[in-house]
């Protein structure tokens, strides 16, 4: 009975992490690698240090395809602060990216354990346990251990693997420059007094 409900918690956790996805490939924004990334004018430490600042980091690549959406994830469960997947294809292969942040200073029980396993092996499983009611995830965590991403794309083609090793690369380095914007005390003092 014990092992019936923790595969149905785990087959719940797996998919509200994986949120709702497209059902006809029509709807994905396809990428062709021919495209060449525009990497040597754009500098991480002109971006926010947060999952926005990353975000627009990696769709200025074209790493991210601009015009795609992101689905906001149940970063929760990981111990994360904030946490998004983008959905693509890159030459007629899905692409699921997820992009999560943590606050290191501040890390709850599942926060540790998961960069922990991370750091460790290189995935991480939602429960914590490798049995098979757990699932693991492959990630790549950044080097200040502030974000984590999984990169999911099926494909051997030479073009996809080394598009990933350059995301994993791009991804592993940022260290956005600019704090994040914060709201002033004057602003949020007329935002309750409005309430």
């Amino acid at each position: 009975m014990k092992k019936i409900i923790i595969a149905l918690i785990s087959s719940v956790i797996v998919f509200s992490l994986m949120g709702c996805m497209p059902t006809n490939a029509e709807q994905l924004v396809n990428v062709n690698t021919a495209d060449e990334p525009k990497a040597d004018n754009i500098k991480a430490t002109d971006y926010e240090n947060n999952l926005n600042g990353l975000e627009k980091y990696l769709k200025e690549l074209d790493y991210i395809p601009e015009n795609v959406d992101s689905t906001k994830m149940m970063y929760n469960v990981i111990g994360a602060v904030n946490g998004s997947r983008y959905i693509f294809t890159v030459n007629s292969s899905r692409v699921i990216v997820e992009l999560y942040e943590y606050d290191p200073d501040n890390l709850n029980s599942d926060g540790k354990r998961v960069i922990n396993e991370v750091q460790k092996s290189g995935k991480f499983y939602v429960f914590g346990s490798d049995d098979s009611s757990d699932t693991a995830y492959e990630a790549t965590l950044s080097d200040n251990n502030k974000y984590l991403m999984i990169y999911n794309d099926v494909s051997t083609s030479n073009d996809n693997v080394k598009r990933k090793k350059n995301v994993e690369n791009v991804f592993k380095s940022f260290n956005g420059g600019k704090e994040p914007k914060k709201e002033s005390s004057k602003q949020s003092s007329k935002e309750s007094s409005k309430n």
